[in-house]
């Protein structure tokens, strides 16, 4: 069983809960998937000033709201979701301690776990190096998918509703 600790934490320190209430309460889930989102990336990887992951769940908020009225309101928060995944694969996530480092592989573990295998002493951070090859945001989009979602999720939004459909290739 996944603990949500990191995902209150990241709601509750960018005050983030007035406004995915109403979103959970007409799609609850919508719940589990920005829980497994955030248990994937954790609270650390940041390529701007703000957590990777607040930067997501602002973005699906925000395109949940403009398509609330006129629109698939879910589909939209989906694909302010995981807009940013491609963010992931633009630079690497290191370990450091001296001159000693270790190397984030986005396909083998997430973050956190790849965190807390480090020893003692190390330094996780986001290096100023690009990741080798190029992955589109599409690309990105469904590496993240197939690592959170759950079978029906996956089935429902990347499959059903396309929700990388408009995603850069």
């Amino acid at each position: 069983m996944r603990s949500p600790t990191l995902f209150r934490q990241i709601v509750k320190q960018y005050r983030m809960s007035t406004k995915l209430t109403p979103i959970f309460t007409l799609s609850p889930d919508l719940d589990d998937i920005c829980t497994r989102v955030v248990d994937y990336i954790g609270i650390n990887f940041r390529i701007r000033d703000e957590p990777l992951v607040a930067e997501m769940l602002n973005d699906a908020i925000q395109a949940w709201r403009r398509a609330r009225k006129h629109g698939d309101a879910n589909v939209a928060f989906m694909q302010g979701l995981f807009g940013r995944a491609h963010d992931l694969y633009a630079k690497r996530y290191a370990a450091f301690k001296g001159d000693r480092y270790n190397v984030w592989y986005p396909y083998l573990e997430s973050i956190p776990a790849f965190e807390q295998r480090q020893p003692s002493g190390y330094i996780c951070q986001v290096v100023e190096e690009p990741v080798p090859g190029h992955v589109s945001q599409r690309c990105a989009s469904f590496q993240l998918a197939a690592r959170v979602l759950n079978g029906y999720s996956f089935t429902r939004y990347f499959e059903g509703y396309d929700v990388a459909g408009n995603f850069t290739h």
